[in-house]
């Protein structure tokens, strides 16, 4: 993670996807995948790091892929967070976990969609870019 303060990492310009997960190389292949794809990125790897992003971004964040199974705070409980400070935020879940088990952890929350890993980046890049080009 940088050390830029959050604001600063905000972009001003188009909606940005944000990444929240704890898995370092993870994180760091989805970014690569979405960037090399054309879009704008951010990164979180803690849930209060995510919210806090979506506090201070405003309508900037177009769109959050969010993995679920994370220590400290769960990814269920960031997306509570998020969407209480943004209900209309387009929330994609990804997870190893099967999307049965995922859908009925997740009953209650607005979720825009589920991404099973492994993943194709082909679908990463399909289902978030028309997400961020809803927004805009």
């Amino acid at each position: 993670m940088t050390d830029t303060p959050i604001k600063d990492r905000i972009p001003a310009a188009t909606p940005a996807v944000l990444v929240v997960d704890d898995n370092e190389l993870v994180r760091s292949l989805v970014v690569g995948i979405l960037e090399n794809a054309g879009l704008t990125v951010l990164a979180a790897d803690a849930g209060p790091t995510a919210i806090e992003l979506v506090r201070t971004g405003g309508g900037s964040i177009g769109c959050v892929l969010q993995d679920l199974s994370m220590p400290g705070m769960s990814g269920d409980a960031v997306i509570l967070e998020m969407l209480k400070l943004n209900p209309d935020l387009p929330i994609v879940v990804y997870s190893a976990e099967d999307e049965v088990a995922a859908t009925l952890r997740l009953t209650g929350l607005k979720i825009a969609g589920y991404i099973q890993k492994p993943f194709e980046a082909e679908q990463l890049v399909t289902t978030i870019r028309g997400l961020v080009e809803a927004v805009v």
